[in-house]
């Protein structure tokens, strides 16, 4: 293992070296460094650069993006450090800073927002990415702006709006694994300076790298995803600005690469043994009417949206093709959400604020069935309707002290009322519960300027994780709903530019209190597993991040996260050993599930003048567990990733190969019985792609 691993950093130190080599050989004039770009960012929900907000944060452009091959979410938070994603096919749940949830829930701790549009169910996170103005990835609470579920970080994503420009992009791509990905989109005026018109579509389909060996089936986790989006845009007079944004979704996959990874029935990586056709399917769509009014002295946005999702997925309960003990699981969830926010915000002066009220309706029907096939029978099938609503207002204010100091305090109120009803016909359970929920989300923080290219600040913020209903199992009225969870976060940083903008060096250090954790653990009256408020923890840790440009063409970037987020009361009813009895664990001083102790990435580019483009990245994530009891382990894994192309004026073509020394690592794992199930990470892919521009 050792010695793979001084391979890895040996073979990506060579493809640095070549990468540098070529950029030396260039000839540039006298100043050959670059300034870094300035990125425009709205993670405070007003147009601010990005160094100078006391946030840590991480800001892709759509060109950072293509470069580095982000396609979705999940490829996105591994250029983030103390980022993770539990992909699980069905599953995207976010960890920030070690902030991580149950297994089965709803909601990820990390807010997603489209557009300035929640996305509040973490199955609707990991979205495919096509034309995108930037991505932003806010660390931290931000409960404040942006409310319910937002108490770890924020993950922000803006589509790009059509300009005077006509422009367009043809994209063909494929790679191994019968893999195949096409976008194209166009956008421009319809009526210059006044309509504009921009639509996008996105395709992908594999046969996927998994083998069921029950049928010889190789495309037991195949894919088919279908995406477009289409925007119109109008500005009939200079301080109007109004948009609507339509997106569809069409996801149809095999998600069939869930595997027992020890005991008899263990199977090698991407060998699956399944008696059943395991499937997800998902359709969505979104509508988004944005008008933003431009004053001298104040700006005002309107964003209004409907939001529709639908989640059906059926899969292998009991992961072996034993005809004697065949399960199998059934899952649909119907999502209908209606949401309006309105904001108010100062231009530039010594006093900038900021102030607004939202308002959502939210309707989400969840469908759970488990069959024991081998015996005819239908073990539980709960039916349960979610109702929810709520309204918010909120506004945070920054005032300048003698031009350097910088103090910002924000407030918001709240408001929540939710009705869960929860029927089950075969159990013959039947659960009501009607809660209203009242929360102060305040936030603070101070800034001060050492100099126009370096700034140091300190904040302390509070978010919360909404409660929610126990759909999927056999709760009693009392264990029906469980409560929100709350984090403070307290964090100080520095943020500087040096060399004239060519260097950027940015540090934080955090510490995060977690009150009322949502856990899982087993109701000895019902034999079942539920969901508490039964826990406390922490997460402290610190992020570091760099960028450079010190010759034309040459990009450099690191980061570093380190995190240690751990349980500090923690008592659990679980299983014993032999599954014979309940007992009473502690897990105190436990770490947290799916809070990687360590996450870092390293990027070396050069775009050649003369159309010459290459690039190298190494991503690595340190250790950490799929339990609560840390018994499930997935050690420290680095994939590296190497792309190299030729662009001229309107045609690029690159050749590209991800993880190219085909490391074997889980992306999520978990106790099973007294065995432990996991998915397996994607092995060594290539291929080629070819763009058009326009």
């Amino acid at each position: 293992m050792k010695n793979c691993r001084f391979l890895r950093i040996l073979t990506l130190s060579a493809a640095i070296t070549l990468i540098c080599s070529m950029a030396h050989g260039e000839t540039f004039g006298e100043d050959q460094a670059q300034q870094l770009e300035d990125l425009t960012v709205t993670a405070q929900k007003t147009e601010e650069n990005a160094q100078e907000v006391p946030i840590s944060m991480d800001v892709f452009s759509e060109m950072e993006m293509e470069d580095a091959k982000i396609e979705n979410t999940l490829d996105l938070t591994k250029f983030s450090t103390n980022v993770f994603m539990q992909n699980r096919y069905t599953e995207h749940v976010v960890v920030m800073r070690g902030i991580s949830s149950f297994k089965g829930c709803n909601y990820s701790p990390a807010g997603f927002h489209v557009d300035d549009v929640s996305y509040p169910l973490h199955y609707m996170q990991n979205i495919e990415f096509f034309d995108l103005e930037r991505a932003e990835v806010l660390k931290g609470p931000q409960g404040t702006l942006y409310g319910r579920n937002a108490e770890s970080g924020v993950i922000n994503i803006i589509t790009r709006q059509p300009g005077n420009q006509l422009s367009g992009k043809v994209l063909g791509e494929y790679g191994n694994y019968n893999t195949f990905r096409t976008v194209a989109n166009i956008s421009g005026p319809a009526v210059k300076d006044t309509l504009f018109l921009g639509g996008a579509f996105q395709y992908k389909s594999s046969d996927g790298y998994v083998e069921n060996l029950y049928n010889g089936d190789d495309r037991a986790a195949d894919l088919r995803h279908l995406a477009g989006r289409a925007t119109l845009r109008w500005t009939p007079a200079d301080p109007w600005d109004i948009s609507l944004i339509a997106d569809i979704m069409d996801l149809d996959d095999h998600g069939g690469g869930y595997r027992l990874i020890d005991g008899p029935h263990a199977t090698d990586p991407f060998k699956v043994r399944k008696d059943c056709d395991e499937y997800l399917k998902q359709e969505g769509n979104s509508q988004v009417l944005r008008v933003r009014y431009g004053g001298n002295e104040f700006n005002v946005v309107s964003i209004t949206n409907v939001l529709n999702q639908d989640f059906d997925k059926v899969n292998d309960a009991d992961l072996w093709d034993d005809p004697t003990n065949e399960k199998l699981e059934y899952a649909k969830i119907k999502l209908n959400q209606y949401s309006q926010e309105f904001r108010v915000a100062s231009q530039t002066g010594p006093f900038e604020w900021l102030a607004g009220l939202y308002g959502f309706i939210e309707k989400t029907d969840y469908n759970y069935r488990y069959d024991i096939a081998s015996k005819h029978m239908t073990y539980l099938n709960p039916e349960t309707k979610v109702d929810a609503s709520g309204c918010a207002a909120f506004g945070q204010g920054t005032y300048t002290l003698l031009e350097r100091l910088h103090l910002t305090a924000g407030l918001r109120f709240d408001h929540q009322d939710q009705e869960g009803n929860l029927n089950d016909p075969i159990r013959r359970i039947t659960c009501h519960k009607d809660v209203s929920h009242n929360e102060v989300l305040p936030k603070f923080s101070a800034a001060y300027d050492m100099s126009a290219d370096a700034m140091i600040y300190a904040s302390a913020s509070k978010g919360y994780l909404i409660g929610g209903y126990n759909w999927a199992m056999m709760p009693t009225q009392e264990s029906f709903y469980y409560d929100p969870e709350y984090t403070w976060d307290y964090e100080a940083g520095v943020k500087t530019t040096w060399f004239n903008d060519k260097l950027l060096a940015n540090l934080s250090v955090y510490y995060i209190h977690m009150d009322d954790k949502q856990v899982t653990q087993m109701d000895a009256t019902r034999l079942a597993t539920t969901i508490t408020n039964a826990a406390k923890a922490h997460s402290r840790g610190a992020e570091l991040q760099f960028e450079a440009r010190p010759i034309q063409g040459l990009s450099l970037s690191a980061g570093f996260g380190y995190t240690d987020a751990q349980f500090d009361d923690f008592k659990a009813m679980e299983w014993n050993s032999t599954q014979t009895a309940l007992v009473m664990n502690d897990y105190k001083d436990n770490y947290l599930p799916f809070a990687p102790k360590y996450t870092y990435n390293a990027s070396v580019q050069y775009r050649s003048p003369n159309g010459l483009f290459a690039r190298a990245d190494i991503l690595g994530t340190g250790p950490f567990y799929g339990d609560a009891a840390n018994k499930a382990e997935q050690k420290a894994y680095e994939t590296v990733n190497l792309r190299i192309g030729y662009e001229i004026r309107h045609f690029d073509v690159y050749l590209w190969v991800e993880n190219v020394f085909d490391q074997e690592y889980l992306t999520w794992l978990s106790p099973y019985n007294n065995n432990t199930v996991g998915l397996d990470g994607p092995p060594r892919t290539f291929g080629a792609t070819l763009v058009w521009r326009f």
